[in-house]
């Protein structure tokens, strides 16, 4: 009313001087008591007349004709500019508007619809065909349900609009407002999802508050536009499209997103590499079983999320598309999700910080059992989005076991030589009492004895790569025993040439148990209850520690050479072995690692070697009968150099003292 009274006085002093050529200055202008204003003649002095024509198009002039004074609205109307952009013809196409305009009113009958009520059935009657077929809904997302000012804005930017259908599950679409704070003399700033407001300050008629806006405002995108938009969100919509999830989730009426950004998923290791195989239906099950557990069942704005106090520690719960519960609640720190995950308990936790982060790494949650969202509120045609900043959700019913994650870094050649050698028990969880039975019977004589069996409680495995395996050469004999047509020239010269293929059996045996480590359990009887995981104390690496392996009296060590960066190498392993001094080299680094329920994987770049002993040398007696040999060969030959050189001195001392006659 401000602005259009300094109008008014303007005009009324232009008039004057023209009639009698004196201006008389006043401080009240009068007003006729018939002249009342209403939203619709503010928007005509704004020079909004196609915001007008489109609300009378659509049916909606009630909002803005002043025929509910009552109603407290807030109107968004941009520029005819930003129209003609939006819409893409002017003021003067009567054809198109004349066919928008029967269209609409025909699809209004059909519903048998009056004026603006139960406006929202009507959108689905619009004709498909019309190149403004989106203006209802466009107007009623202009229309902003109560009066906002500027400090309204500050307080509650969300604002609740008129457009709501059934694909937002009835629930109301929001506009973003963001108001900047004012500098010196100007006034804040205000723009609308990025739109920005032209006037220095609204306008207020009655309960109607106007913003003039300078560009287009256009509906909330699909899920897909929306978040292809963010790079970092990019993984995330390639693994809804690779599970065949990302058309049934766009479908889906009212969700709420929470998406993980890409190193949320490269962060999962070998978990991932199973995850994204390309043709396994289990992965393909699993996968879709984990992007349907970010996706919610209502619209969840981050205005409707409580906040925890001192007081009060209430957390919003949801159901999500894939049937886990998914919690939701703020702090003065942020936003934060809290769900049920298939990973590691939190049963035994590291005392460090810097364990709780290599744990975080694998199991992928983080050590308060909460993620925060690192972005909020990003609007959806269907519902709403949230970045998860760090982490993901991995739901109970996906079970990640160690056969997968061997699927997951191609291990055929590892998984192949387990079921050779009986060996597949290590795979399984030893708690069950039938996984028990067949470990029992599948035991042979080549075992760590000093581990009783009931201490067990599952097996981490040291995974070389099919490379490596086909570099050793025993693997290729035996492959060349196994299918002699793999035979070539280089075969000639393998040491194993000669083996027998008991012995080379053997040899691979003992190989494959060497990177093998039994996850000890402290005793305890077996648990019955199948599919608790194990706590991660005993799953993961640790500086300069060591463990048994399946080979009897084996122990490996591992050391952190850096930051959450692990080496393996035989523990107290001679330098040099005997016989002929050759260094002794049995070195691998972890490159890539995965938690599952009874164990860890760990992929290395190398194949670990067998201690000395084991690797063809003498052993028991024979070694010291060969050491002692070395010995005394050593001594009688250091003797009679000794002697030698002892006789030559003295006959050089006594031809000394001879004298020629």
């Amino acid at each position: 009313m401000h602005i259009l009274s300094r109008f008014l006085v303007c005009w009324a002093c232009v008039i004057l001087s023209l009639l009698t050529g004196i201006v008389h200055g006043i401080d009240q202008v009068g007003r006729p008591s018939n002249l009342v204003f209403n939203p619709q003649k503010i928007l005509a002095g704004l020079n909004a007349t196609m915001f007008i024509r489109l609300l009378r198009e659509t049916k909606l002039a009630d909002y803005i004709d002043g025929s509910q004074p009552e109603r407290k609205i807030t109107l968004l109307v941009p520029t005819n500019r930003a129209m003609e952009d939006a819409f893409g013809y002017g003021l003067g196409d009567d054809a198109d508007e004349e066919q928008a305009t029967n269209t609409y009113i025909k699809a209004l009958k059909e519903h048998g619809l009056d004026g603006a009520s139960d406006i929202t059935s009507a959108l689905g009657a619009l004709s498909a065909g019309s190149p403004r077929e989106r203006q209802l809904e466009w107007a009623l997302y202009h229309i902003v349900e109560g009066q906002n000012g500027l400090e309204e804005l500050v307080r509650t930017p969300l604002l609740r609009t008129k457009l709501a259908g059934e694909w937002t599950g009835g629930k109301a679409q929001v506009v973003k407002a963001q108001v900047d704070q004012a500098h010196g003399t100007l006034s804040r700033h205000v723009s609308f999802n990025g739109a920005d407001n032209i006037l220095p300050e609204p306008v207020v008629v009655g309960n109607t508050t106007i913003y003039l806006l300078s560009s287009p405002m256009p509906t909330p995108p699909n899920l897909i536009n929306a978040l292809v938009q963010d790079l970092d969100l990019s993984l995330f919509v390639a693994a809804m499209g690779a599970s065949g999830t990302a058309d049934e989730i766009q479908h889906v009426n009212g969700v709420t997103v929470l998406a993980p950004v890409v190193s949320s998923f490269t962060s999962l290791d070998l978990v991932w590499s199973y995850l994204s195989l390309p043709g396994d239906t289990d992965a393909r099950a699993d996968l879709s079983r984990l992007i349907k557990s970010h996706i919610l069942k209502r619209p969840v704005y981050s205005d409707e999320i409580p906040m925890h106090t001192d007081s009060s520690a209430e957390t919003l719960t949801v159901e999500s598309l894939n049937g886990n519960k998914v919690g939701m609640y703020r702090t003065p720190h942020g936003v934060f999700v809290v769900a049920d995950q298939a990973s590691l308990q939190h049963s035994s936790r590291r005392k460090t910080q810097k364990h709780g982060e290599v744990y975080a790494r694998l199991a992928n949650v983080a050590d308060t059992g909460s993620l925060k969202l690192s972005d909020t509120d990003i609007l959806l045609r269907t519902g709403v989005a949230h970045v998860l900043g760090q982490g993901l959700i991995l739901p109970p019913n996906v079970e990640i076991t160690s056969p997968k994650l061997l699927r997951g870094m191609k291990a055929h050649i590892f998984a192949n030589l387990l079921e050779r050698f009986n060996l597949t028990y290590v795979l399984q969880d030893p708690r069950t009492n039938s996984s028990r039975r067949r470990w029992q019977s599948n035991r042979v004589t080549i075992r760590s004895s000093d581990i009783p069996d009931s201490d067990v409680v599952g097996y981490s495995i040291l995974v070389p790569s099919d490379k490596a395996w086909r570099e050793n050469a025993a693997y290729r004999e035996l492959a060349r025993r196994d299918h002699e047509e793999l035979r070539s020239a280089e075969d000639d010269e393998n040491p194993w040439r000669n083996s027998t293929t008991l012995d080379i059996v053997r040899h691979l045996d003992m190989l494959v148990r060497l990177h093998i480590i039994p996850v000890v359990g402290g005793g305890a009887e077996p648990n019955p209850t199948y599919g608790n995981p194990l706590p991660e104390s005993q799953l993961l690496l640790a500086d300069r520690k060591t463990y048994p392996t399946l080979l009897e009296g084996v122990r490996l060590r591992a050391h952190e050479f850096a930051s959450d960066r692990f080496s393996v190498q035989l523990d107290r392993a001679p330098f040099y072995q005997s016989p002929g001094g050759v260094p002794f080299i049995s070195f691998a680094t972890v490159v890539r690692s995965g938690v599952a329920r009874t164990g860890a994987v760990f992929e290395l770049d190398a194949m670990l070697k067998l201690p000395p002993d084991d690797g063809g040398s003498p052993g028991g007696w024979k070694k010291f009968a060969w050491n002692a040999a070395v010995w005394l060969t050593g001594i009688g030959m250091g003797s009679g150099l000794l002697g030698a050189s002892g006789y030559w001195v003295r006959q050089w001392w006594t031809r000394s003292d001879y004298q020629s006659l």
